[in-house]
């Protein structure tokens, strides 16, 4: 019997918090949220951070996976990147990318240069490492991958070579046996909004 996750199928902090319970292999009831309906507003429905929802998730149903560890060093550096995503990494891409997704606007120059300087940092931070925190795939992972997701679908399609580390892991992610299934919508859903 899973639990009830109540989600966005596109969303990023969903898809995060999707890659989490696979990997932790959490069963969940997947009970989606009709936007357009204003459902996101009824009382049974609460949209935490989805850094904060990995976090839990891994404390209550894994509590000994390497996903969140119990290590308090190691666990300050999954924070450290966590908040890394949530106050430049993902803030970045998303200032950057959603802009042309959904308005259809031009590529922003400033933005973009924002967004090199946080790819910059992660290839700092990836070097020698097969994960963000080290050789250990932990929650932070699919925080980081799930924001890059938004400038590797259409109509971005970013080249990541200049950043080779981040490509190599972004790659590796990519390769994760759930990650398709998880990140499926968002791709076909900026395609969709670029085709009309």
């Amino acid at each position: 019997m899973g639990i009830d996750f109540y989600y966005i199928a596109g969303s990023t902090p969903c898809r995060s918090v999707l890659m989490t319970c696979k990997a932790a292999g959490v069963e969940l009831n997947l009970k989606g949220v009709d936007l357009q309906n204003g459902e996101q507003k009824e009382a049974a429905f609460t949209k935490p951070s989805y850094h904060i929802c990995g976090k839990y998730i891994c404390g209550k149903y894994a509590p000994d996976s390497p996903l969140y560890p119990k290590d308090l060093q190691k666990r300050a550096t999954v924070d450290e990147m966590m908040y890394f995503d949530i106050g430049h990494f993902g803030k970045s891409i998303g200032d950057y990318v959603l802009p042309q997704v959904f308005r259809k606007q031009p590529a922003d120059k400033e933005k973009e240069a924002s967004m090199k300087e946080a790819l910059d940092k992660l290839n700092r931070v990836l070097e020698g490492k097969q994960y963000a925190t080290g050789n250990t795939l932990t929650v932070a992972d699919f925080c980081l991958a799930t924001s890059l997701t938004l400038a590797d679908a259409v109509p971005v399609q970013y080249n990541l070579k200049p950043w080779n580390n981040v490509a190599t892991w972004f790659q590796r992610m990519k390769n994760l046996p759930y990650f398709t299934e998880c990140n499926k919508a968002y791709y076909e859903f900026a395609k969709k909004m670029t085709s009309k």
